[in-house]
């Protein structure tokens, strides 16, 4: 048996260990890490660096913060401002929530990022209309995810370069794309967030969370804490905000911190000296801090980015990019062709790592448009979103998780969940795309 068939195997009984539910999902993720380990399909020093992503720590800072914000009364403010403004209408609170997502997700360019802003402020909010956080999140997450890229600024830009980067590299570049063009391809995508989150989102999610999480038991036990202190209720304010506002103009400020000399931050950094600002400034105990911390989805999440590691590794992704290749190249529909461009990548990357999967499939949809000497915009766009589009399972993007613990989801509702938006979102972005920009 050969290497990259023991590593599909270990994929094939990662995901049935996380459908069957018999244990917790960072039990079979960090199960699925030692079997990719012992096989060799990643090295030790990489599952140390999953296990140290940025992303995860990341994550796992993010709920220190929110935490410390937790504790402090904004949350209770904001729940009753969102929750009178709404008049109790959860179409308008979800109109309002995404729209804060999109922007967040546009300014922090990463879904992970916007997310865990978003997550308190959303739970402060179902708590004041008195709903369970599992009827919103994940219309919350998908926004988060499924908007990175698309507004031409911050990530935007980032992802524009990016794939230009792929063209130049791949001696196209009659066929660049302009600043303009990823959002003119994927606009549509926002019309279809805004108005499937305000209006279909929430009815398909379940109103009670069907999986036993501590976020979601602490998330529905209101006023559980006693008020701060006046000086740790201050902090507890300027630190939540400061960190958002470092994450939202992180190139700024680190383009202020070089001309000072000083050393630039990266996202990660700053979560992580806000979590230690929380126990420092005496807004959460040290038990406190270590207590919000949830150990399992951080090993949910190295283990996932395993997966993607082990699949690049054994040659899977290319492998499946170079048929796919060959088959683009026979089919004479423009339509058809951008179909296998955007759903190929967008399946794999609910198990890969998006930069993997556009690492692949750039280089592969630029060579086949060059081959039939067509224009690789169309395709080029289309791979982008699909990479920038996965949700359907906890190996899909470290938000994923995140929206799954804060929401009390199982494998089974949040890929039930999925299933609508990724038929939308798959059918909207091919048609458009393929239309607006012929081969």
């Amino acid at each position: 048996m050969n290497l990259l068939t023991v590593c599909l195997l270990i994929c094939l009984l990662t995901v049935a260990g996380y459908i069957w539910g018999r244990y917790s999902l960072g039990t079979v993720a960090c199960t699925s890490m030692v079997l990719f380990l012992i096989t060799g399909c990643i090295t030790p020093q990489e599952a140390l660096g999953n296990l140290s992503n940025s992303n995860v720590v990341m994550v796992l800072s993010m709920f220190v913060v929110s935490e410390g914000f937790k504790r402090t009364q904004a949350v209770k403010i904001i729940g009753r401002s969102v929750g009178a403004m709404s008049k109790g209408s959860l179409p308008k609170v979800m109109f309002g929530f995404t729209l804060a997502s999109i922007l967040a997700a546009t300014f922090m360019g990463g879904a992970a990022a916007a997310f865990c802003v978003m997550a308190p402020l959303v739970t402060a909010c179902c708590e004041e209309l008195d709903i369970h956080p599992s009827k919103v999140i994940f219309g919350v997450g998908l926004v988060c995810i499924a908007a990175c890229g698309i507004l031409p600024m911050g990530g935007g830009l980032s992802m524009y370069a990016e794939v230009n980067g792929y063209i130049a590299a791949n001696d196209y570049v009659q066929h660049q794309l302009v600043p303009t063009d990823l959002f003119m391809g994927r606009f549509p995508t926002l019309i279809l967030l805004i108005f499937y989150n305000t209006f279909v989102a929430w009815r398909l999610s379940p109103d009670r969370p069907v999986t036993a999480t501590k976020s979601a038991e602490e998330f529905s036990l209101k006023n559980r804490n006693k008020p701060l202190p006046p000086l740790q209720e201050k902090c507890g304010y300027a630190i939540f905000f400061l960190v958002t506002a470092a994450l939202l103009f992180n190139a700024p400020l680190n383009q202020l911190l070089t001309k000072l000399h000083l050393a630039a931050l990266t996202t990660w950094e700053i979560v992580l000296i806000g979590a230690l600002l929380m126990v420092l400034t005496g807004v959460l105990t040290s038990k406190e801090a270590f207590g919000a911390v949830p150990l399992d989805l951080g090993f949910l999440i190295a283990g996932s980015l395993c997966v993607g590691t082990a699949l690049d590794n054994t040659g899977g992704g290319q492998i499946i990019g170079d048929a796919i290749a060959r088959a683009a190249d026979h089919l004479e529909n423009p339509y058809l062709v951008g179909a296998v461009f955007y759903l190929v990548p967008f399946l794999l990357t609910q198990v890969m790592q998006n930069r993997t999967v556009m690492a692949i499939f750039q280089p592969i949809a630029i060579l086949a448009c060059k081959s039939m000497g067509v224009s690789c915009v169309g395709p080029v766009i289309l791979v982008a979103a699909a990479c920038c589009t996965a949700f359907m399972t906890p190996m899909a993007t470290a938000s994923i998780p995140m929206v799954m613990d804060v929401g009390g989801y199982n494998v089974q509702t949040q890929l039930k969940q999925s299933v609508l938006p990724a038929v939308l979102l798959s059918a909207v972005n091919i048609f458009w795309v393929m239309t607006v920009f012929p081969m």
